[in-house]
């Protein structure tokens, strides 16, 4: 079964790093923390980003697409030659009669979703029939909490211009251009916390909680019914007949 995520922790990183970079001044780095034999930025300002929560927003919204289409495989090359519902995708599971366990669409070739060729896995020959490929989506949003260690001697002005901007409208176009699917909501009180680096120097920093809605979505293969078959069945009445 494949099993696909819409939107990762690496994802979601990448458009905080993106919003950071676009308010800090020029050449703060900012980078991911918990990273073993890694030394901190040479940089003397620098701010590190930590994942601390991920907290469900509400029950899972539920969505269905089913797919239709007639292909045959040869090896891991999946000819289609007409597609009567939906769209195929890369990471679809196939299902169909004599098809091989766990078949996947793992990538494009002359179809974009249509008809053409496409490449899966595992290999196998199957004659020209009727093949489905239907999927459940499935959206949990979730506040997403990163902790930022803002260091430096200019650690409490980045604190403050990060605090204004992530509250502001100017910080949810900046996350909006990232492409993904992230907002920024509200963060904790900018607090200074003293952090003793690698020579047991003292270096100032700040610590600021920012948290973030995140629309994840979890892509499942599903089975849909072709056909429905409605049978009469004749149930005793429990009262004697008159």
């Amino acid at each position: 079964m494949s099993i696909t995520l819409s939107l990762t922790e690496v994802q979601i990183f990448t458009a905080l790093r993106s919003f950071l970079l676009s308010v800090l001044p020029t050449g703060i780095e900012v980078v991911k923390a918990q990273d073993n034999r890694v030394p901190e930025p040479a940089g003397t300002n620098f701010v590190t980003m930590t994942p601390i929560l991920r907290e469900r927003l509400e029950t899972n919204v539920d969505a269905y697409a089913d797919t239709a289409f007639t292909g045959s495989i040869a090896g891991n090359a999946l000819t289609v030659t007409n597609v009567s519902l939906g769209t195929i995708t890369v990471g679809a599971q196939l299902l169909g009669n004599n098809l091989a366990a766990n078949t996947i669409v793992t990538a494009l070739g002359t179809g974009t979703g249509g008809g053409g060729t496409y490449t899966v896995t595992p290999a196998q020959t199957l004659a020209s029939q009727t093949i489905a490929a239907g999927v459940e989506y499935l959206l949990q949003p979730i506040k997403f909490t990163a902790q930022l260690d803002i260091h430096g001697p200019a650690s409490a002005d980045n604190a403050h211009i990060i605090t204004t901007l992530f509250r502001d409208d100017y910080g949810v176009e900046q996350f909006a251009a990232s492409g993904f699917d992230v907002t920024p909501l509200y963060h904790s009180e900018p607090r200074q916390m003293p952090f003793e680096n690698g020579e047991q120097q003292i270096e100032e920093r700040y610590v600021v909680d920012v948290v973030m809605q995140c629309n994840p979505i979890v892509t499942a293969p599903l089975q849909f019914a072709s056909q429905l078959e409605a049978n009469l069945v004749d149930v005793p009445s429990q009262y004697p007949a008159s």
